[in-house]
């Protein structure tokens, strides 16, 4: 195409010159040269222009370029440093980093009780035991069974902690329930220090808030250690395929911090769990290992406790006394020269199992527990009684008739079953007590209605046996046979 322009302007050229006369010719010719050479000297200024300009577009490219990269880096810091907020229905409020490295969480929860009780009716307790039992009744009542605010988060995404603090805890005030640090170095390492549970049993590792009945069961109570302060490692890892938890700890062994804030005696508690889900072909089962070891013994006046009351001091002597659940002492309660519990003193080596078969609608559990419990120095002359062995369990079964826990209806049935006593043959009581053996046989009947993941309401009604017959009277308006009580539970939570 160019060289056509260019033969074209060579003929139009040649036929002017053949034409124009000569002077005319030589004057044309000149004036073209010059308009050629202007016309030259203006393209090269317009590439020149051009080059120009593509090097400033270039530059300006790289310069967007750059402020554009600085807004993003920006905007990536800001989003980063930024906290985002919500609420989880059941678990309560949390801040929380956009990048997930650091948490904040608020919760809390509220549980009141109507307790239900026979009315009081001392004329029908048998003669001899009217003071025991009227001192053992409760009247029917509403309590304020627990109040709870909790305050936890995440540090640096390994870094944890926790701050439980009971408001409801009577005439002691507020108190610490749990308060705990963590690291996590991989999800099969984890270490805690602090108060919390020691890694032992089903029902005492579970919250209040996901029990399926409005009180753990007696040998739980009695057995399973409460909040102590110590130090754990534990970890979940997989093993053929097999999902295994593990969990072991040693603690101070004496109870909570406002019942023992230092070490009574200086030997330690030592727990140990473990737990597994083998494979099935439906529904999920999980089995857990539970072992025990600790102290109970009176050192400078001060001796060991539990958080829930079953052993504690009494007269001088560590005392042994399981609890039911509105808080009757099982094993007497002492007055008017009854029996009150059995003295201890020594260690105490617990182990158990439990299970869990969750296959929807249907969930069954499980819980057994044996302890040796020395009893030194308590029998004439100073010298060692036949170790206290206590055993029992219980076996739970639940059926959903709608729904699950976020919004549905359970009902459930629990059989339990609890001795205590010795290998003698025959009961060898410690010096200066009326102490026998005591068994436990009892049922509860629930059903909980989870209206939503924030409120439940349930009811239970439990039947209560005891031998000695004695030591029941009184209860629930008992006058030596079973005694029937009823509880009534509202839980709200945020």
């Amino acid at each position: 195409m160019v060289h056509r322009s260019w033969w074209v302007r060579g003929v139009v050229l040649g036929s002017a010159l053949l034409l124009a006369p000569a002077p005319a010719w030589a004057d044309k010719l000149t004036e073209l040269e010059q308009v050629f050479e202007t016309q030259q000297k203006s393209l090269q200024q317009l590439q020149q222009e051009m080059h120009r300009l593509r090097q400033d577009r270039t530059a300006q490219q790289a310069e967007i370029d750059r402020r554009v990269m600085e807004v993003e880096k920006k905007a990536a810091d800001a989003a980063a440093s930024s906290l985002l907020t919500g609420y989880e229905p059941g678990k309560g409020f949390f801040l929380k980093s956009a990048d997930g490295q650091f948490r904040l969480n608020l919760s809390g929860y509220v549980q009141t009780w109507m307790q239900v009780e026979g009315a009081r009716n001392e004329e029908e307790f048998p003669a001899g035991l009217t003071a025991a039992g009227l001192a053992r009744h409760d009247p029917s009542t509403f309590r304020l069974r627990r109040t709870r605010l909790v305050v936890s988060g995440q540090i640096f995404n390994d870094f944890g902690f926790y701050i439980e603090s009971e408001t409801a805890s009577g005439s002691i005030g507020t108190r610490l329930q749990q308060g705990w640090g963590s690291y996590t170095y991989a999800p099969w390492a984890k270490v805690t220090v602090g108060q919390y549970k020691p890694r032992f049993g089903l029902e005492m590792l579970t919250s209040s808030r996901g029990l399926d009945f409005a009180e753990r069961a007696v040998i739980s109570r009695a057995l399973s250690p409460d909040q102590q302060l110590g130090a754990t490692v534990e970890g979940n890892l997989k093993l053929a395929n097999m999902p295994v938890y593990y969990g072991v700890g040693i603690y101070n062994g004496c109870g909570r911090v406002d019942q023992c804030p230092i070490d009574n005696d200086g030997d330690k508690e030592f727990t140990g769990r473990v737990a597994f889900s083998p494979p099935m072909p439906f529904g999920t089962l999980t089995i857990g290992l539970n072992v025990d070891q600790r102290e109970f013994r009176l050192v400078r006046g001060n001796g060991a406790t539990d958080a829930n009351g079953v052993t504690r001091v009494v007269g001088g002597f560590e005392n042994f006394n399981p609890v039911g659940p509105t808080g009757v002492r099982l094993a007497g309660n002492g007055v008017g020269g009854t029996q009150n519990g059995f003295r201890i003193n020594g260690d105490r080596i617990t182990g158990g199992g439990d299970i869990v078969f969750d296959f929807y609608p249907f969930v069954i559990k499980g819980e057994y527990a044996y302890a040796s419990q020395d009893r030194d120095g308590l029998d004439v002359g100073g010298g060692n009684l036949e170790n206290l062995i206590v055993q029992g369990g219980y076996g739970s079964i639940g059926y959903w008739i709608f729904g699950n826990k976020r919004n549905g209806l359970l009902t459930n049935l629990r059989y339990e079953h609890v001795r205590v006593d010795d290998n003698s043959g025959g009961f060898n009581k410690a010096l200066g007590t009326v102490e026998q053996p005591m068994e436990l046989r009892s049922g509860t009947v629930g059903l909980a209605w989870y209206i939503n993941p924030s409120v439940r309401l349930r009811g239970n009604y439990i039947i209560t046996d005891l031998a000695q017959k004695q030591n029941i009277v009184g209860m629930s308006n008992s006058s030596g046979g079973n005694a029937h009580q009823g509880i009534a539970e509202l839980m709200v939570q945020f």
